[in-house]
């Protein structure tokens, strides 16, 4: 089962794999909070954070993270740390996560480290307000490369609560270049046996060992819904109780990760420029 400090360390990893050398970040401090204010200017519906991972030196974050977040600037600097910050992932979605950030991590592996930087990264899930509810975040993590060559790393989120309706926590690869492309997605929830979104939300939640009222109580629904939806997956995978039903999920899902790998890089390899 993944949390939120597995999370960290898998990111950690990663951008140890992207810059092994860390530059020195007061040489930077100054160019980089030209570079994020006027990057606000264009995206002003935009929360802009600096990378907590790789900017140990400072933290940038714009003024609006208050209305999308709820935390009070006093707070702000804990609340965006990294392990506090996926901390509050909804527990459906931290499994999901975990795998879409080792998607990542295999992908950055097969990517040129000199382009790094044009690839942008967009992940979809779900993050807990400081009110309790919890909103459907879009969150896009890329490199800049600044005037001295040194790299930026930052992401942008937006709350997408009102305009889409959560389908499943996602990742998408995109490429800068002659035009921008597509070259990877996944979308965690349909890779598990054409499961519905309320069982896509059930299966992780078992695994955390919940009880049905507290599942029910982290998804809104009622007990006896969270038994039907069991119940009807136990019936899907042809199995007799909720340990059956994790291993043949597990079972399932690495046939389709390998699947994944197998079909020439995610399906989108031709779009490579």
């Amino acid at each position: 089962m993944s949390t939120a400090l597995t999370i960290v360390k898998q990111i950690e990893r990663i951008l140890a794999f992207i810059n092994p050398h860390l530059p020195q970040q007061e040489d930077i401090q100054e160019e980089i909070l030209h570079t994020l204010q006027n990057m606000h200017r264009v995206f002003p519906r935009w929360v802009i954070c600096t990378c907590r991972f790789m900017h140990k030196g400072f933290f940038y974050v714009s003024d609006n993270y208050e209305h999308m977040l709820g935390f009070s600037a006093d707070s702000i600097a804990e609340k965006m740390s990294p392990e506090v910050f996926f901390s509050r992932l909804h527990p459906a979605d931290i499994d999901h996560f975990s795998h879409c950030v080792n998607l990542a991590s295999e992908f950055m592996h097969k990517v040129e480290q000199e382009e790094l930087h044009l690839y942008r990264y967009v992940f979809q899930y779900r993050l807990q307000h400081a009110d309790g509810r919890y909103i459907h975040v879009h969150d896009e993590k890329a490199m800049l490369r600044l005037k001295n060559g040194l790299p930026l790393h930052y992401f942008l989120l937006r709350d997408f609560s009102q305009e889409t309706v959560f389908s499943g926590v996602k990742i998408t690869v995109f490429k800068d270049g002659m035009g921008e492309k597509k070259i990877m997605h996944y979308n965690a929830a349909s890779k598990l046996g054409h499961l519905t979104s309320r069982e896509a939300e059930v299966i992780p939640l078992t695994r955390q060992g919940l009880s049905v009222k507290e599942i029910a109580w982290h998804l809104g629904i009622s007990p006896n819904t969270v038994r039907n939806i069991r119940q009807k997956l136990f019936e899907k995978y042809q199995v007799n109780n909720a340990i059956e039903l994790l291993n043949k999920a597990d079972e399932r899902a690495n046939e389709m990760h390998s699947q994944l790998i197998q079909d020439n890089e995610w399906h989108f390899a031709p779009a490579v420029l």
